[in-house]
């Protein structure tokens, strides 16, 4: 008899300047999904917070994603079926319809385990996996708090200080301080030494991250950064410094690290365009130029390596993570950056070129789901379990 297949619930889209990034990773991830294992319930989120069950889809159809995901929000409200999302046990995903003479009425959906691929603010920070643990549903990818810190820049980089890990000289500011201060905060960035980089406390994709040479450019900066974010992060720029990343994830034989890659940049910054808008913009990260394994020496892929491993094990993340450093060329010195916890594309292309494909990827990533929602289950939760 065969077994059962594996419900799963795609969750993309959402409340993110990284809206379209997640739709065109989604769309990779159910492509590479194993149909004889899994039913696949794609969720999308709109911008302003509603969710849809929509069909199936290839981003080819919608062109103007990553930049403008309007096609797909009318594809979604044409195609698919507003759904509710719940927290109460069994109850995630609901659906709604309306029937002549009945009016509205709501049907659960089951959903086995919840894969989100939501990029950014309200999905990557921790809030979908505050959900998925209340609804008691295994989920693909970190625990809220790996999640919430690995998002957060400052209480991140403060996490990796804590673990002895280099990062690079900055401090933060928020919005109250730059509209009473900014004197004071252009003296401290001036002592940093020019340039710098501003950049949002907690996004991704590179959105909104700036390159200051003066005074002047740093005002811009920091305004831009802070229509995004409440804080903004200020920080030395390493002088000649290399883009060097990593991707980690745990395999059935433990936690394995990739081989390095040095994206390919053609300006000062690695930017949202270098990332998604050059190349084919229906494959998200995986289209963009890198080297691979990156043109560093060995025992500076090494130390990134191990780096990234002990972030990875002691942040006790969950899922495929891409991991950023910041390497000087004249010293080899490494400087860890920050942890993608959903990273786009999902970092399937760093297992690929080792000869893993992305199917047997996510069919790992998916049984780390559901052996995680196993241990937790042998967890007390109720005094009244102890009687």
């Amino acid at each position: 008899m065969n077994s059962p297949k594996i419900v799963v619930g795609v969750f993309f889209g959402g409340r993110s300047v990284e809206h379209g990034v997640s739709i065109v990773t989604a769309a990779q991830v159910m492509q590479s999904m194993d149909r004889g294992r899994y039913d696949i319930i794609a969720i999308y989120a709109t911008e302003r917070g509603e969710y849809f069950f929509v069909p199936e889809f290839d981003v080819k159809e919608h062109p103007g994603l990553p930049l403008n995901p309007s096609s797909f929000d009318s594809f979604a409200r044409i195609k698919g079926r507003k759904v509710l999302i719940g927290t109460e046990r069994g109850r995630l995903v609901s659906a709604m319809r309306s029937t002549p003479g009945i009016g509205e009425r709501i049907s659960n959906i089951e959903v086995n385990v919840a894969f989100s691929i939501v990029h950014g603010s309200h999905g990557e920070d921790g809030s979908l996996q505050g959900v998925f643990e209340l609804a008691d549903v295994p989920y693909v990818g970190p625990a809220m708090v790996p999640a919430a810190v690995a998002m957060d820049k400052i209480v991140a980089k403060n996490a990796f200080r804590g673990l002895g890990l280099p990062v690079v000289d900055g401090f933060w500011i928020d919005r109250a301080t730059w509209q009473s201060d900014r004197g004071s905060v252009t003296d401290r960035a001036a002592a940093l030494g020019w340039p710098v980089f501003a950049k949002p406390a907690t996004l991704g994709s590179s959105i909104g991250v700036s390159r200051a040479e003066d005074e002047n450019s740093l005002a811009f900066a920091v305004d831009t950064v802070l229509t995004y974010d409440r804080r903004c992060v200020i920080e030395s720029a390493v002088p000649g410094g290399l883009d060097i990343n990593c991707a980690v994830m745990r395999t059935p034989d433990g936690i394995k690290v990739s081989a390095t890659e040095r994206p390919v940049k053609d300006e000062e910054v690695l930017d949202y365009a270098a990332k998604y808008l050059r190349g084919s913009k229906q494959e998200g990260m995986a289209a963009a130029r890198r080297i691979f394994p990156a043109d560093v020496p060995d025992h500076v892929a090494e130390q990134i390596q191990t780096m990234a491993r002990t972030a990875y094990t002691e942040l006790y993340c969950r899922g495929v993570a891409r991991i950023d450093f910041l390497v000087e060329p004249e010293t080899w010195r490494v400087y860890i950056n920050e942890i993608n916890s959903i990273p786009g594309s999902m970092a399937l292309y760093f297992w690929e070129l080792e000869g893993m494909s992305a199917t047997s990827v996510i069919d790992m990533l998916i049984e780390e789901a559901q052996q995680a929602h196993r241990e937790k289950a042998r967890t007390t939760y109720s005094i009244s379990q102890l009687r």
